[in-house]
């Protein structure tokens, strides 16, 4: 059990519970709930005994409701003092503990199983934090939208309020009548985004630096500011920034701008959390867009596309050995946000070490823009990432049960990209049109090996055997059209090496060159064998 910073007095969890509503925490416990101590929560840990955190709120990570430990872990939980516990139900029926824990005299709670346990930590720790900050009640801020929290700053402060995300967008900015603004405010207001100043990078480090509120001397004829990073224990998640316009905003209007600070770090998470559900989600249909299946048209619906087409499907990966964890993050960011900006804009989803981009609306026209797209991301992500990026696109298909098949053929582009280095860093399922085709045919052939050209098999054997090429100088041949001077020209050789092998492949394989459909399926065989 990992113990934090205690504070002083306490809150009601039904006062929590309102200020954590929509976050995926709920009460499952039956008895009268408790008043929870304004600490930060413990983190359960089978080594460490339960203690000393009387009235605390316990995270069981990794108690599972079906294992009999747990109802243990809830017992041993009330019996050092703690208030409430919280676990996940992970598809299980939550009852048995919701006993044990009313039996025990201590509140049960129970998380989304989507929630990650490091955002719930952060969400209590902020909401506690903030029920500290205002003494024994809940902030009298509560916990609306950012607007009206942005009024209520600039109310309680004394100055125009704006709300900021750490990459300088504006979130929310107050509103209140008589209250001086500059232009550097009313153009981020204008943008949702703070103008770039050659100033910015320093008075943003000293935000950030500090642990309260800063006093920000403006650059003329910028008003003067007062500051403050916000933060959910010690991750930074953006800054408020209000006007100080007659410079006489005083040591209380710093206390009150930290108060507020505690109070926005958790309307930020819970709107983090909102915003990360609903990508979840919508990851998730899309995923299942991609897979295909009888329900492709309802997942479109809730997606927002329509059903007819044209659709294209753009996969997008990264070199062998540049998938590294922090590296794909940061990939993905660029591609999904230059893919949803472009155009008619592509819905974006990562699978694996792929990020597929689902393209509406695709016709002549888009089609090329998509190729600059794909090779502009790949310019950038070798200067920025130091990553190659190869880019796939499938084929257009026309209703959007067929994208699962637009998928399929840019991933089996993307193979072809990584195996072959010639083909560059992006190719278009239309320009590799006929390998695709031998890479299905090879596909099948694997599942009715019998269809396989007996004659290619020989060779490819014989080959591997005595280290010899005859496969590579038939298939050559052919390729060539069974012309001999391109063939030696392909093959480096001179044309009596050509002819004295092509003879030896007749003696030794029984081939013969003058049957058309022998020749087509060996030709074939030889081909797919090589893919293999």
């Amino acid at each position: 059990m990992i113990e934090a910073t205690r504070r002083n007095d306490s809150v009601h969890l039904n006062h929590l519970l309102r200020m954590l509503e929509d976050t995926g925490l709920v009460l499952a416990s039956g008895a009268v709930p408790p008043r929870i101590s304004l600490m930060s929560p413990a983190l359960y840990d089978p080594f460490v005994p339960l203690e000393g955190l009387r009235g605390g709120v316990l995270l069981g990570i990794g108690l599972h409701p079906a294992q009999p430990g747990t109802a243990g872990v809830i017992r041993d939980a009330a019996q050092a003092g703690f208030a409430a516990v919280v676990v996940k139900k992970l598809k299980q029926d939550i009852g048995p503990l919701a006993e044990v824990a009313d039996g025990a005299g201590i509140a049960l709670l129970v998380l989304d199983d989507d929630v990650r346990w490091r955002h719930l930590n952060a969400l209590l720790d902020s909401a506690l934090n903030a029920s500290a900050d205002a003494g024994s009640t809940v902030s009298p801020l509560g916990v609306g939208d950012l607007f009206a929290l942005a009024n209520a700053i600039a109310a309680m402060v004394g100055g125009a309020t704006s709300i900021e995300d750490l990459q300088e967008q504006v979130l929310a900015y107050s509103t209140l009548a008589d209250q001086p603004i500059d232009d550097d405010r009313r153009r981020g207001i204008l943008g949702r985004q703070v103008p770039y100043l050659p100033e910015n990078a320093v008075q943003y480090a000293s935000v950030f630096r500090s642990s309260g509120a800063v006093r920000i001397e403006g650059v003329r004829p910028a008003m003067d500011r007062m500051a403050i990073a916000v933060r959910a224990g010690k991750e930074p998640l953006g800054s408020i920034w209000v006007v100080d316009a007659k410079g006489d905003l005083d040591a209380d209007a710093e206390q009150a701008l930290e108060r507020a600070a505690d109070i926005a770090a958790l309307h930020m998470l819970r709107a983090r959390y909102s915003h990360d559900l609903a990508r979840q989600q919508r990851a998730e249909l899309l995923r299942r867009l991609l897979e295909g299946g009888d329900d492709a048209v309802l997942v479109a619906e809730q997606l927002g596309l329509r059903n007819s087409g044209p659709f294209s499907v753009v996969a997008f990966q990264p070199g062998a050995g540049q998938a590294a964890e922090t590296t794909l993050a940061r990939v993905v960011d660029l591609v999904t946000t230059q893919c949803e900006a472009h155009g008619q804009g592509g819905q974006c989803v990562q699978v694996g070490s792929t990020i597929y981009a689902i393209f509406p609306a695709v016709d002549a026209l888009s089609v090329n823009s998509i190729e600059v797209l794909s090779r502009r991301l790949n310019e950038r992500a070798r200067a920025s990432l130091g990553v190659e990026l190869r880019a796939a696109a499938g084929p257009a298909v026309d209703a959007v049960s067929e994208v699962s098949r637009s998928r399929h053929d840019a991933d089996l582009v993307l193979l072809m990209l990584a195996s072959d280095g010639s083909l560059g860093t992006y190719a278009g399922a239309g320009e590799v049109r006929s390998r695709l085709t031998l890479l299905q045919l090879a596909s099948t052939f694997r599942a009715a090996p019998h269809l396989l050209s007996a004659a290619a098999r020989r060779i490819n054997e014989y080959d591997a055997g005595h280290g010899t090429g005859y496969a590579l100088t038939l298939r050559t041949y052919l390729d060539c059209s069974r012309d001999s001077a391109r063939t030696a020209a392909a093959l480096s050789l001179h044309q009596n090496t050509l002819r004295y092998r092509l003879k030896r492949l007749r003696e030794l394989f029984d081939v013969d060159l003058d049957q058309p459909e022998d020749t087509l399926v060996l030709w074939l065989g030889l081909h797919v064998l090589e893919l293999n």
